[in-house]
C-alpha cells in the first residue's frame, strides 16, 4: 500500500499550557464555529492555528477545547475528555496553540510514517459549547476515510485484498454509484480468477472507464436502449445483488446459483428482475438485513457497504467452499 503523507503548513500565534476538562454541556450555535483551522508539526509540538468566530471574540472568559484522535481510535470527547484553554488572539483574530502529545501522556511517539494525527476545536463558555472546526490531520493517508465503525474490520480486510479502488477511498460512506461499483466488480472478478480482463469492446456514449467496460465484456454491467451506462447514477441494493450474481456466473459457469425461498424478503418490495438475486445474496450472507430486519432492496448502497459485498463473496467462494451448496 502506498503511504501518502499530509503535511498541512499554516501561520499564526499563542502558547500555553493545556488541562484536560470534562466532556459535558449543551450545543449553542451562538458561540460560532472556529475557521479555517490548520495544523503543522515543530519539533515534538504540533501547532494548530485558525480565525476565530466574532462572537467568540465578544464574550469574557470563553474557552476552546482541543480534540485529538490517534488514527482511526476514539476522539478524547468520545472517551469524556478534551484538551481545554483559556481562548486568547492577535488584533485579527487569530489564535494558535501547540500542544506536545508525549509530554501530555497522550502519545509514546510521533511516527508519521506510520501513524496520522487529528485534531479539531470548539469553544466552551460556561455550561455550553459549540460546534466543531474542520478536522486536520498530520501523518499517513488512512488508505479509506470516513469509515462506519462496523464497516471497519472488513474494510481492513478489503484493503488487503486490493478491492478499494483509488476512486472511493476518500469518502467511503458516501453512495457508490455505477461507475465507482463497475471498478470494484471487475477488482472482485480478477482477484477470483487471478489475471485482467483484455477487454476489446465499441464504449458506451457516456463513458469510455477501461473497468467499465471491462464488465461490460463479461456481461455483468449493460447499458441502457440508447446505448448509454449512466456512470454517474447511484446503484439501488437490487441492482447491486444483480451484478454480483452475474460476477459470479461468469467465474463459476456450471455452478447452481437457485436458492430456496426466504420469508424475510415477503414484505420487501424487490422487482421481479432481481428477486432471485436478491434472495440468493441474502441466502449465503452476502447482503445482510439492518437492525430492524429490512434489506431496502429499493434503497442505495454505500461505497463501503459496496466493497463489504464483495469482500464477502470472495470469502465465502474463496475460502468457505465447503459452505456452498
Amino acid at each position: 500500500m502506498k503511504k501518502t503523507i499530509i503535511l498541512i503548513l499554516c501561520i499564526l500565534i499563542f502558547t500555553n499550557s493545556i488541562v484536560l476538562a470534562n466532556y459535558g454541556g449543551t450545543v449553542s450555535t451562538d458561540l460560532g464555529t472556529p475557521q479555517y483551522l490548520t495544523l503543522s508539526l515543530e519539533d515534538e509540538d504540533f501547532v494548530l492555528k485558525w480565525i476565530n468566530s466574532e462572537n467568540s471574540m465578544n464574550m469574557a472568559g470563553i474557552e476552546y477545547q482541543v480534540d485529538f484522535r490517534l488514527g482511526r481510535e476514539k476522539w478524547l470527547s468520545e472517551e469524556g475528555v478534551l484538551l481545554t484553554e483559556k481562548l486568547v488572539s492577535d488584533a485579527n483574530s487569530k489564535s494558535e496553540n501547540r500542544i506536545n502529545l508525549i509530554k501530555n501522556g497522550l502519545i509514546n511517539s510521533i511516527d508519521l510514517e506510520e501513524n496520522n494525527y487529528n485534531f479539531r476545536i470548539r469553544y466552551k463558555y460556561n455550561g455550553s459549547y459549540g460546534e466543531f472546526s474542520n478536522v486536520v490531520r498530520l501523518g499517513l493517508l488512512p488508505y479509506y476515510d470516513n469509515a462506519s465503525d462496523w464497516a471497519i474490520e472488513e474494510l481492513d480486510k478489503a484493503t488487503d485484498l486490493k478491492l478499494i479502488p483509488e476512486s472511493i477511498r476518500q469518502d467511503i460512506k458516501k453512495e457508490i454509484t455505477r461507475e465507482e461499483f463497475a471498478e470494484v466488480i471487475i477488482r472482485l472478478y480478477e482477484l477470483q480468477v487471478g489475471q485482467t480482463v483484455n477487454y476489446e469492446v465499441e464504449g458506451f456514449k457516456d463513458c469510455v472507464n477501461p473497468e467499465v467496460l471491462k464488465a461490460a465484456k463479461l456481461g455483468i454491467v449493460k447499458g441502457d436502449e440508447n446505448g448509454k451506462y449512466l456512470p454517474t447514477g447511484y446503484i439501488k441494493r437490487e441492482e447491486l445483488a444483480v451484478m454480483l450474481k452475474r460476477s459470479l456466473e461468469v467465474v463459476y459457469p456450471t455452478m447452481d446459483f437457485k436458492s430456496e425461498e426466504n420469508p424475510s424478503l415477503a414484505e420487501e418490495e424487490v422487482s421481479s428482475w432481481a428477486f432471485d438475486s436478491v434472495q440468493y445474496m441474502l441466502n449465503r450472507g452476502i447482503i445482510r438485513a439492518d437492525i430492524n430486519g429490512k434489506i431496502n432492496p429499493q434503497s442505495h448502497t454505500t461505497r463501503e457497504e459496496a466493497v463489504i459485498y464483495a469482500l464477502r463473496v470472495y470469502e465465502l467462494f474463496e475460502h468457505k467452499k465447503s459452505n456452498i451448496a
